[in-house]
């Protein structure tokens, strides 16, 4: 398919629905009526009904985890009902990584390749030819010879533009991504202050650079609650009141303060009549920032920890870093704990089968669901999810995929993950020593002859036939080769138990060191 849909005419009309605008009263066909309507007059219903019915649109639903947490049922029901009532369009849905896209299991999932190293360096020599500062060759120097925390900055060009601008300040790339944004608030923040001639610009709240931040983080965090990135003017103006009343010895006027968010301290795009996060990553930075400076932070940690939202996992990855001892004693200690009390209480049935063998398949099963079955080519996507959701429960579907094979046959597959798997992604990313070193290569051939047309869904099962002897290695080497290929393939973590147990007695060993330290001599 030819996704240069506005430049071609005749084939289809392309309709753009922003989906944070679906409400319960405000429904997709509503918003289609709204966009065709011209100015003057209405169009016609029956007549897009017809279009509908002959599936003459191509439909763009953008930013589907931006829709408001408290519309997100209604809104769901609405799209998916939509979608099959209008099944002969075209059909497109963006979205950040979010639980809730397991809904739509009939959609093909893609994602944006990140910016490879040369096309980085192409947009940072761009943006040295635009300032003129000449730096482009020196930073590019540098990065080459940073360690690899770096790489995750030049993943898309807005994380490329700050790197660029923070550098252009200090001269300095930072290895960690909490420095990273801390230099970038910074730099946005003092470049603002001087032009050129030195001339001091003072900010229109009248707030320094320590009061500024902290009505900011102040922001994030309640926005970030709320699920929300963007805001009309009003819904941001009630947020700053709040953070008014929150932020004690500080104050501000309210439209002072977003004329700075948006001109000043530019971390705010306007778009349309919104104002928005520049990224969301801006966002969870200064809300985890916010509860680092908490004094209720462990108790705010372990409760975004134990709420298992997926729109909290970026926060936790900029936790990892700032409050680590916590992070340490409450999330890896409870992670590993889980882990080592499922491997200890599960297979326990196969005490005769090789233990390296199933302690990877412990660390395969734990987190994620992989699931698979043949059948007749005909078999469609909803069909698929539905078979797969008699047998599983507690995982968000990651995605299904679906192969075509000679003589009519099909082989759908199902991948699926909760929460403690996010968590061990990011600790894998952090390179904690928790994890299984594969002694060998995902399998290029992939031996699944022993797939019926019942779903084999992993367990511990001794009749099931992926827990035979013969089988038992096959389905191993089958569900990492999968879960290599998958779209969380770019590394495969899997905890390791004897690492695991070891990890854990140090952390309860450092806790009761520091307890008795802490008494001692009182």
């Amino acid at each position: 398919m030819d996704w240069s849909i506005i430049n071609k005419s005749g084939d289809s009309i392309p309709i753009l629905i922003d989906l944070k605008r679906i409400k319960t009263k405000n429904k997709v066909i509503d918003e289609i009526f709204n966009q065709l309507n011209p100015i003057d007059k209405d169009f016609d219903k029956e007549l897009i009904f017809k279009f509908l019915e002959l599936g003459s649109f191509t439909i763009l639903f953008d930013g589907f985890d931006e829709i408001e947490y408290d519309e997100r049922e209604s809104v769901i029901s609405d799209l998916k009902s939509f979608v099959s009532k209008t099944y002969k369009n075209t059909f497109i849905l963006t979205s950040r990584p979010d639980s809730a896209l397991s809904s739509f299991g009939d959609f093909q999932m893609f994602h944006i390749r990140p910016l490879r190293e040369d096309e980085s360096f192409n947009l940072i020599k761009k943006y040295d030819s635009l300032s003129g500062y000449g730096i482009a060759s020196k930073l590019i120097d540098e990065i080459e010879n940073k360690p690899s925390q770096i790489k995750e900055f030049l993943i898309n060009p807005f994380l490329v533009s700050l790197l660029y601008k923070t550098y252009s300040y200090n001269k300095d790339i930072p290895s960690k991504k909490s420095t990273f944004y801390d230099e970038v608030y910074t730099s946005l923040y003092k470049h603002h202050d001087l032009s050129k001639d030195g001339f001091e610009r003072n900010k229109k709240s009248g707030l320094d650079i320590h009061d500024f931040r902290i009505v900011l983080r102040q922001l994030a965090f309640d926005t970030a609650k709320a699920i929300k990135v963007e805001y009309n003017y009003s819904e941001l103006v009630k947020f700053l009141k709040q953070a008014n009343n929150k932020c004690i010895g500080i104050d501000f006027k309210e439209i002072n303060y977003i004329e700075d968010l948006e001109s000043n301290v530019p971390l705010y795009v306007k778009e349309g009549n919104s104002l928005k996060w520049a990224h969301k990553s801006i966002q969870d930075y200064f809300a985890a920032e916010f509860i680092s400076s908490s004094k209720d932070k462990e108790e705010i940690i372990q409760l975004i920890f134990d709420s298992h939202k997926d729109n909290y996992l970026n926060i936790l990855d900029f936790l990892y870093e700032l409050e680590y001892e916590i992070f340490r004693t409450q999330i890896i200690l409870k992670l590993i704990t889980d882990f080592i009390e499922y491997c200890e209480s599960s297979y326990l049935e196969f005490s005769d089968y090789k233990k390296t063998l199933l302690r990877e398949r412990q660390a395969i099963n734990y987190g994620v669901s992989f699931d698979i079955f043949k059948c007749e080519s005909q078999v469609d996507f909803p069909e698929a999810e539905n078979k797969f959701k008699k047998h599983v429960t507690d995982f968000n579907f990651s995605s299904i995929t679906k192969t075509t094979h000679k003589e009519n046959e099909a082989t759908f597959r199902f991948f699926g993950t909760n929460f403690n798997q996010e968590i061990i992604n990011i600790l894998g990313k952090k390179s904690e020593p928790l994890f299984i070193e594969l002694n060998r290569k995902p399998e290029n051939q992939i031996d699944d002859s022993f797939i019926s047309e019942v779903p084999l869904v992993l367990n511990e099962d001794s009749k099931n036939i992926a827990n035979t002897k013969r089988n038992f290695k096959k389905t191993n080497d089958m569900v990492l080769s999968y879960r290599y290929r998958s779209r969380t393939a770019s590394q495969l973590y899997l905890l390791d138990y004897n690492k695991c147990v070891k990890l854990k007695n140090k952390i309860l060993k450092e806790i009761d060191d520091k307890k008795r330290d802490n008494l001692k001599g009182i």
